[in-house]
């Protein structure tokens, strides 16, 4: 694990404020909606994760950031936007929002994805994100879910996990070859890592509720890596009885009541596990 460097922060700042702005688009897979933060650092912010292209959601974050109804570059300054991953409840409304920082604000503002294929004028994200008072926080690489998959520590202790750890207790889809599961373990393993050192105060994930203090941040990433160790061992033992195909491992390994809107998310992890297998 590549461990996070020293905050130039100034001690006397205020502490970074974090606002949840939650999307309008519940599921199977996005739990309760996308959760876009906005982050203020005095008269700037930042946001991470735009979300889907929704008027209403953009407005929302606008409204977060300061400068609902503003326009002709008044304060605060966008620093930049950051996307976890190229999905698109994540990443789809970035461009928009992009431009309208731009047009309120006056100044530019980068867009920072890892895939910059994924998103028309992208760039790569820095390793550190700076605001008025120094450090805002560290961009994490945090592959698995996807290959592009990014968390930011904020200064003091908040991690944003993106799609790599998401709350409620439940586990993300792995879907191959995107997504892998030997890559998402470590990920998970740097997580815990992290949160042992004393380095996570919260998690903040790209949908569900976030874990409020050390400890319950702590025993979610541990509770989600013996999932998918569980998971791993689960097919491992039907393999080991001849249970070769997807059509034979799904009842075993998720019930014979898995339904119908969860069965493709339970297809693509039990594919990923197969490769992780393969590796072993």
């Amino acid at each position: 694990m590549e461990p996070v460097p020293g905050s130039d922060r100034d001690p006397a700042a205020a502490p970074v404020e974090l606002i949840d702005v939650r999307a309008d688009n519940p599921g199977p897979m996005t739990l309760t909606g996308t959760r876009t933060y906005v982050l203020r650092d005095g008269a700037q912010c930042a946001v991470v994760d735009p979300g889907p292209l929704d008027a209403g959601h953009l407005a929302a974050v606008l409204r977060a950031c300061g400068l609902a109804g503003v326009s002709g570059g008044a304060a605060p300054r966008c620093v930049g936007v950051l996307v976890t991953h190229r999905h698109a409840d994540h990443s789809a409304g970035a461009g928009t929002l992009r431009r309208q920082l731009e047009n309120r604000t006056g100044h530019p503002v980068p867009l920072w994805a890892e895939d910059r294929a994924a998103l028309p004028g992208a760039v790569t994200p820095p390793a550190v994100i700076h605001g008025d008072n120094g450090t805002i926080g560290h961009v994490i690489h945090l592959p698995g879910h996807t290959a592009d998959s990014l968390g930011l520590l904020v200064a003091g202790g908040l991690m944003l996990t993106g799609d790599t750890l998401l709350g409620g207790g439940s586990s993300t889809v792995i879907s191959p070859p995107d997504g892998d599961v030997t890559e998402h373990l470590q990920s998970l393993a740097v997580l815990r890592a992290m949160a042992i050192d004393g380095r996570i105060s919260s998690i903040h994930p790209g949908h569900g509720d976030p874990y409020e203090d050390p400890l319950a941040a702590l025993d979610a990433i541990e509770q989600q890596i013996a999932h998918r160790e569980e998971r791993i061992a689960q097919v491992r033992r039907a393999r080991a009885k001849g249970l070769l195909t997807l059509e034979t491992l799904l009842p075993a390994v998720y019930g014979p009541d898995l339904s119908a809107g969860l069965r493709p998310a339970a297809e693509e992890n039990l594919r990923a596990i197969l490769r992780h297998l393969a590796r072993e």
